[in-house]
C-alpha cells in the first residue's frame, strides 16, 4: 500500500527474465496467469525479486507520501507489516527503502517470510487502523480488532462481492486521512 511493488516487479521481470506481464496488473492474488507461468514458477519469481536489490528501490504508491505524513502529523505511530521475506538483507533493504521514501515517519518495519500469516503480529499490535490489499489479511486484521480498510486493486475486486461488512473498501487514502482531519 505504501510502495509500488507491482511496478518494481514488472520492471525487474522485463530486465532479468524477459517476461512482460499485462500492464493493467493481475486480476487475482495469484500472479501465475498474469505472468503466464505455473504457480510454482510464479512463487520463485516473486521470491527472486524480493531478494533482489530492485526490491529495495521501489517508488511510493500514489498518495502514500501525503497520507503517511498526515497520519504521522496526527500523532499516529506507523508500523509496516509485510510478508515478503524473513531474510535480514531483505529486511534491511525494505527499511532503507521506506526511510528514503518516507523519512522517519515509519516507526517499525516487520518482515515475515513470503506467504507467512500476519495473524500473530496483528494480535500483538495495538488495535488501530489496518490498511490492506489482500482480503485474507484484511479479515485477519479485522478479527484482531483493527479498523480495517481494504484498498481496491484489480487483483482483489472479486473479494468485494462477498466481503465482510466491517471491512471498509476504499479507492485511495482520502477516507483514512479524513478520520484525522
Amino acid at each position: 500500500m505504501l510502495l509500488d511493488w507491482q511496478r518494481g516487479f514488472r520492471l525487474w521481470l522485463r530486465a532479468n527474465h524477459d517476461i512482460i506481464p499485462n500492464q493493467g496488473g493481475p486480476s487475482s492474488w495469484s500472479l501465475a496467469a498474469w505472468l503466464g507461468v505455473t504457480e510454482a514458477r510464479s512463487f520463485e519469481l516473486i521470491a527472486g525479486f524480493n531478494a533482489s536489490q530492485a526490491f529495495g528501490e521501489l517508488y511510493a504508491m500514489d498518495g502514500a507520501i501525503d497520507a503517511v505524513a498526515k497520519l504521522h502529523q496526527a500523532g499516529h505511530r506507523l508500523t509496516v507489516l509485510t510478508s515478503c521475506s524473513a531474510d535480514s538483507v531483505v529486511l534491511k533493504r525494505r527499511k532503507e527503502n521506506l526511510r528514503r521514501v518516507f523519512g522517519v515517519m515509519i516507526e517499525r518495519v516487520i518482515c515475515l517470510a513470503l506467504g507467512e500469516s500476519k495473524a500473530g503480529w496483528l494480535e500483538v499490535l495495538k488495535s488501530g487502523i489496518w490498511i490492506e490489499d489482500n482480503y485474507k489479511n484484511a479479515m485477519v486484521g479485522m478479527k484482531a480488532g483493527h479498523k480495517t480498510f481494504m484498498m481496491r486493486r484489480r487483483h482483489n475486486r472479486a473479494d468485494e462481492l462477498t466481503t465482510d461488512s466491517k471491512i471498509v473498501w476504499i479507492d485511495d487514502w482520502r477516507p483514512v486521512i479524513s478520520l484525522f482531519s
